[in-house]
């Protein structure tokens, strides 16, 4: 297990932790279909599977298959150390974890534990950034329309340092992002810097775009392993204060 450099680990009820295997189409979609079952397994509080696939470069969202991705909740990192070796989690062995503590939400999702509402400090360090939702089936199109350009920009944005969509047909779509630090990331949510996100954000709120939706912001404080070919957080460093 890499420990990421000067990351203290706060206090927190329990960790997240999000496993990223670049496998085939087939694999992968066995993985979705055979993932872990909290009810099953001693300290998980919450687990979904997903198909990865590429962020937008264009203005077709991509239909290429890149591997499958665990997100999950725990009770406590030993019930995480307890689950490596859980034959689920065999697909996600040769590919890329990190273990990561919750610092802000907004909105809920069912299943998910309760999560820090109030942010925690983070300005200066590295930030994983989960969205999750359940698309309205007749605001298909808008969407899509209006998550191209924001895809487009957080993957030319100089502090994104990796990402993905993930995908649960028929209605379950989410976006994973890493960002260099947790104040370069807001700049591109909610700043002007490049404004596509903004738009977006201001597109579903004229018109709701989901049923429901969730914004995890987590703390990385360790990582394991390779995505894309190296450990995107694994020589980051906090950026200096300006």
């Amino acid at each position: 297990m890499h420990e990421v450099p000067r990351f203290p680990v706060y206090d927190r009820t329990g960790p997240m932790s999000l496993h990223l295997a670049e496998v085939g189409t087939v694999r992968a979609l066995r993985a979705v279909r055979a993932g872990p079952d909290p009810a099953s397994v001693q300290g998980l509080r919450y687990a979904q599977t997903w198909l990865m696939s590429p962020l937008r470069t264009g203005a077709l969202p991509s239909t290429e298959v890149t591997g499958v991705a665990l997100v999950a909740a725990w009770d406590d990192d030993r019930s995480l150390d307890r689950y490596l070796s859980h034959p689920t989690a065999r697909v996600y062995r040769d590919g890329w974890h990190a273990r990561c503590e919750p610092v802000r939400t907004v909105g809920a999702w069912p299943g998910l534990p309760d999560l820090p509402r109030q942010e925690r400090p983070t300005d200066d360090e590295p930030v994983a950034v989960l969205t999750m939702a359940r698309v309205r089936l007749h605001r298909w199109g808008p969407f899509a329309a209006a998550a191209g350009p924001a895809e487009r920009d957080a993957r030319r944005h100089p502090a994104f340092l990796a990402g993905t969509s993930l995908l649960r047909p028929p209605g379950l779509v989410a976006t994973l992002s890493l960002w260099r630090t947790a104040r370069e990331m807001r700049q591109y949510t909610v700043g002007s810097c490049p404004g596509g996100h903004v738009d977006a954000m201001r597109k579903h709120q004229e018109k709701e775009f989901h049923h429901e939706t969730v914004f995890v912001r987590m703390r990385p404080y360790a990582t394991q392993g390779r995505w894309g070919g190296r450990d995107p957080l694994g020589r980051t460093e906090p950026a200096a204060k300006g």
